[in-house]
């Protein structure tokens, strides 16, 4: 941690290895030199997991020497170390044959005082020996024998142990020939109060009861669809259109894929016209290029055609979009990769080539004329007479110095003029200025300019620039009167208006080749919730009253609920949206709302639950009770003694809080202050006073929370035990190809579960390698996090960053901003 301005102080503190970290090896060997054991004699042959496990026995006091051997890994000594430490001798079961996942469900089961013996079995696996163990834990009594039969999987016998439990009938489900994904739908819609006879769980999948069992809870009924034939997936998208009021049935039919149908639905809920594409001619990659199109406006009938591939339709997409002429590639004869390489062509100009006009050298006709003779003369010295600028848009003529006008005649001068091609319009005034300037460079001939098509654009019926939030005077001071300021809409209230593109006017060069126009490009359609599009297509419309929010081409209205004040009398306030309080909220109401929670007065001793954001413009004090918990961000005027969890955190004030701040916390103005309780976040801190005069205790912990940090390393050794699980079950799937041929219907049974549990096994290995790349991007931005202060710092503030620790002793009055970084490397305040 690095810290500027004040006098140095460091210490660090380290619990112990939890994985394979940086400079763990080291750690772990000097708290054994501690301990008093010289980790020397050890050769590095043990790795920082196995040392912590031969330190955690020393610490219980047991006989490490009996699990002291490298070859052991780290779950098997962790295993002997418990042993020894709850006094259980499991040498016997070793003997057996029991691996080491066996021996831990066994002894788990005598410390809890279980009768071992019903499965201490050899043909169950650990985690099938586990579902018995726990539900033996409950009572011994507990009717197991529903799910003891090994031919379970662990997982059918943990969806039996729950349907019990629950005291569910479970002989509706328990069979083996039942898949545990069908047993736990079954369950959990029993537990809802939705029951399903035998006939049909045993005539529909799992998917379908599943895609039942959310109908139920949602009120919709889809029996219809699952008598016309629709499958789990397609029902699923059909659900969600239910739900969303969307009008399906006319455009859907059970040979569309689920894909398909999904691309019905999202038309629908932008309010295009899927007709044109709701089609089972159509893949569903087709009608994903086709809907695009119309979200961008374009004209698709130029390829909703069933013979073009949906990476043609692409191509003719993206040019439509750019405004190129696509009938220059739009032909069958083009692949996809053609018609890319066209296009790009045409984006670049050099489609286009421009022609060039070849000089006349041929001679006048001789018929015996001098207008003929003369004619031809010009042709044959085109360069003298002709000259052309501008990328072919000028033509200048130049007649000989003596030239009569009884030799060039007007009749000569166009026909000398069409023989060059040229096709610009010329009027007679324009010949007799040539004619009367012999000798001269004369303007005979301009093109005409290309007139380039506008870009589609959106007319907002809002103020989009409307500055919400905190506002900084110019003196640092902070206004607060447009902190629950909102764009307000009613139901039918226009809230945009699409100006469509325009194609603009191709133009000409004075030999009459055409320079096109660039078409303006149409832009996608208004993305967003809680609007609608017109039959005009163009006019955009509230579906009802609500707040209005917008974000980079997209809209979002949520319902609004108003309400003058929330007092103890009104219970708990349940909203579905947004809801605006334009007065206080009384000491001991509860709000709890999807959308964002707007108050305009002051909230005392209460709690609010927000899906959205929370903004309270009086502030908010919390003496007795109450706290804040929103999936978005929270901004007040001040916040006291309240508890706030939130992804960003801003307020003038924030007194003897416990904040928890999933990003970051900004104290806003130059007199804003942060002091007492404690902050946590993630990305860091900005403040200008932080701490009191009178010392009060704050304690700001900036990066990863201790909660992130124990999921993570608990996740990263549930990762480590399941890897050696799984080299367990590898290892017997080895030994089971070795054997060869099965003798016995018993072999066969353990040979698939073994290949069963070595599949699940992997995708559990997986699921988690997946969340731990997850949480390692947060970790990444929280490595940045850092605590800015621009005006005061206090004694009695603490700063703590990844276990370092920095007190503030003295006070500081800064001149310049002082910050706090950590040095992740060296573990010290430098």
């Amino acid at each position: 941690m690095s810290v500027k301005n004040s006098k140095k102080k460091e210490f660090s503190i380290y619990s112990g290895i939890n994985s394979f970290d940086k400079g763990s090896y080291e750690r772990e060997a000097q708290l054994l030199l501690e301990l008093g054991v010289d980790v020397r004699k050890f050769k590095n042959e043990y790795n920082p997991l196995q040392l912590a496990e031969i330190r955690k026995g020393i610490a219980d006091k047991v006989d490490v020497n009996k699990y002291l051997n490298p070859k052991l890994s780290w779950l098997e000594m962790e295993e002997m170390r418990l042993e020894m430490r709850q006094g259980f001798d499991m040498s016997s079961y070793r003997e057996q044959g029991f691996d080491t996942q066996q021996v831990f469900q066994i002894r788990k089961g005598l410390v809890n005082k279980i009768d071992v013996s019903v499965y201490a079995r050899k043909d169950y696996l650990a985690e099938q020996m586990r579902e018995i163990r726990k539900g033996l834990a409950i009572s011994p009594d507990f009717p197991i024998i529903f799910y003891m039969d090994p031919a379970f999987d662990y997982m059918q016998m943990r969806e039996i142990r729950k349907g019990l439990e629950a005291q569910l009938d479970v002989s509706d489900y328990a069979y083996v020939d039942v898949p545990y994904m069908k047993m736990r739908v079954i369950r959990e819609s029993a537990e809802d109060g939705l029951f399903f006879d035998k006939e049909k769980i045993h005539k529909y999948h799992y998917g379908i009861l599943d895609q039942l069992h959310k109908a139920f809870k949602d009120n919709i009924n889809i029996n219809k669809y699952i008598q016309s034939g629709y499958d789990a997936e397609q029902l699923e998208e059909i659900c969600i259109g239910i739900k969303e009021v969307l009008d399906l049935d006319k455009y859907i039919s059970p040979d569309m894929r689920s894909d398909a149908i999904k691309e019905v639905r999202l038309g629908l809920e932008k309010g295009l016209p899927v007709e044109e594409y709701a089609d089972s001619c159509f893949n569903w990659q087709q009608m994903h290029e086709m809907r695009l199109g119309l979200e961008n406006q374009i004209n698709i009938s130029l390829y909703s055609n069933p013979l073009y591939w949906a990476d043609q339709m692409r191509e003719i997409r993206l040019g439509l979009e750019d405004g190129l002429d696509v009938s220059q590639y739009s032909s069958f004869m083009y692949t996809a990769k053609d018609m890319r390489r066209i296009r790009g062509q045409m984006l670049s100009g050099e489609f286009y080539e421009k022609s060039l006009v070849n000089e006349f050298t041929e001679n006048a006709e001789d018929d015996g004329s001098k207008k003929a003779n003369l004619l031809g003369q010009m042709l044959a010295n085109k360069k003298s007479f002709l000259s052309v600028e501008c990328g072919q848009m000028l033509g200048y003529m130049t007649l000989p110095p003596k030239a009569r006008k009884s030799v060039y005649t007007p009749e000569i001068i166009m026909k000398f003029l069409e023989k060059c091609n040229i096709k610009s319009t010329i009027d007679q005034k324009t010949i007799e200025n040539l004619l009367s300037h012999p000798g001269e460079k004369v303007l005979i001939a301009t093109g005409i300019d290309a007139v380039d098509g506008t870009n589609g654009y959106y007319e907002y019926c809002f103020d989009r620039d409307n500055s919400f939030g905190f506002i900084e005077n110019e003196d640092g001071s902070i206004d607060c009167s447009r902190l629950d300021a909102v764009n307000r809409v009613n139901v039918g209230s226009v809230v945009a208006v699409y100006h469509k593109a325009t194609a603009g006017s191709d133009g000409s060069d004075i030999f009459g080749n055409v320079i096109p126009a660039k078409r303006g490009h149409e832009i996608p359609v208004l993305r967003g919730e809680g609007f609608m599009v017109m039959n005009d297509r163009v006019t955009y419309v509230a579906k009802y009253k609500g707040i209005l929010s917008y974000s980079e081409s997209e809209i979002n209205i949520t319902k609004l609920t108003v309400m003058s004040e929330v007092k103890l009398t009104d219970k708990i306030v349940r909203v579905d949206g947004s809801l605006l309080v334009t007065g206080d909220v009384d000491s001991g109401s509860e709000i709890h709302a999807t959308g964002d929670v707007i108050i305009s007065g002051h909230v005392t001793s209460s709690f609010i639950t927000s899906g959205g954001n929370v903004v309270i413009k009086g502030g908010a004090t919390c003496p007795v009770r109450g706290g804040i918990e929103a999936a978005g961000n929270v901004s007040a005027k001040y916040l006291e003694r309240v508890s706030v969890k939130a992804q960003n955190v801003y307020a003038n004030a924030i007194v003897n809080c416990d904040i928890a701040a999933k990003e970051k916390v900004k104290i806003v103005g130059k007199d804003g202050v942060l002091y007492g309780g404690t902050l946590q976040t993630s990305f860091g801190l900005e403040a200008a006073n932080v701490g009191s005069k009178g010392g009060v205790k704050t304690t700001i912990n900036l990066g990863l929370s201790t909660e992130f940090q124990v999921d993570y390393r608990n996740l990263q050794k549930e990762l480590l035990r399941k890897e050696e699980e799984l080299n367990t079950l590898r290892a017997e799937k080895e030994r089971l190809q070795e054997i060869g041929a099965v003798s016995s219907r018993e072999q066969m049974q353990w040979k698939i579960k073994i290949s069963a549990a070595t599949s699940v096994k992997e995708h559990q290995i997986e699921d988690i390698k997946k969340k731990l790349r997850l949480m390692d991007v947060t970790i990444e931005n929280s490595n940045n996090a850092t605590a800015v202060i621009t005006e005061q710092l206090f004694n009695g503030v603490t700063f703590i960053m990844s276990g370092v620790a920095h007190k503030i002793e003295n006070y500081i009055k800064l001149e310049e901003p002082f910050t706090i970084s950590v040095d992740t490397m060296e573990e010290m305040i430098v």
